[in-house]
């Protein structure tokens, strides 16, 4: 089951399964914070609960949704790095055509799920509906792979208005540490360049230090506020 929309009073929500679970629903806010209030959200709670959910996880959100769920008795479950790399300042050298970059087809939907699995812990991992969730995101998007006889690694970039967004960057184990992290990340801020966007977000989680090592490397610095993933038992 995907994601489906959810409103009351004011509030627009997105809701569905978390990562496949049947019983770990996952709540996207998509109006401002002022609209989610204990009332708007404890309905949302209730429709879920109805739906046979026991959790609720949120996207992640910034300090002024936190806040919001923290009133709804939502409890700090992930905490993660928001950075930001400034697209008018020079960037990495393009990645060589040597490591066949190419836009992902159908075909490669079931290595780049196997590739998650291998490379995210349980909570993080992408199941089919988060892929496309992932991919649609924004309303332009672009999923890039990099593979021999076996995918090596991939990252879905996205376009909203003048904003650019690192939606997911995973490398096999084999390829860790031989610059494809970096090629793959050079190549989106080169395409949200092209595509006139001022900037690119990422985000990432506090325990993934080389991560923040790679986007650091290449320009990125910390926003002026960090995100979290936000949890309610039912």
């Amino acid at each position: 089951m995907g994601t489906y929309p959810f409103s009351v009073e004011a509030a627009r929500l997105r809701m569905g399964r978390w990562r496949g679970s049947a019983d770990v629903a996952y709540l996207v806010p998509l109006s401002n914070a002022s609209s989610l209030t204990p009332v708007a959200l404890g309905q949302a709670v209730e429709h879920l609960h109805g739906q046979g959910f026991r959790t609720v996880i949120t996207a992640a959100v910034g300090p002024a949704e936190r806040d919001q769920f923290g009133e709804a008795g939502f409890v700090k479950r992930e905490a993660l790095h928001l950075l930001q790399r400034d697209l008018t300042l020079p960037l990495p050298d393009r990645p060589s055509r040597s490591l066949g970059l190419r836009r992902a087809t159908a075909r490669d939907r079931l290595s780049i799920l196997e590739l998650d699995k291998e490379t995210f812990e349980p909570f993080w991992q992408l199941d089919r509906d988060g892929l496309d969730e992932a991919i649609g995101a924004t309303p332009v998007a672009r999923l890039r792979v990099a593979r021999d006889h076996e995918l090596l690694g991939y990252a879905i970039t996205g376009q909203a208005q003048r904003q650019g967004y690192l939606q997911r960057l995973a490398i096999s184990v084999r390829s860790q540490r031989t610059g494809l992290g970096q090629a793959l990340v050079a190549d989106a801020l080169h395409w949200l360049r092209r595509r006139h966007s001022l900037t690119c977000w990422v985000n990432t989680q506090e325990a993934n230090e080389p991560a923040l090592r790679l986007y650091t490397r290449l320009g990125f610095v910390p926003a002026s506020h960090q995100l979290s993933v936000m949890q309610r038992e039912l």
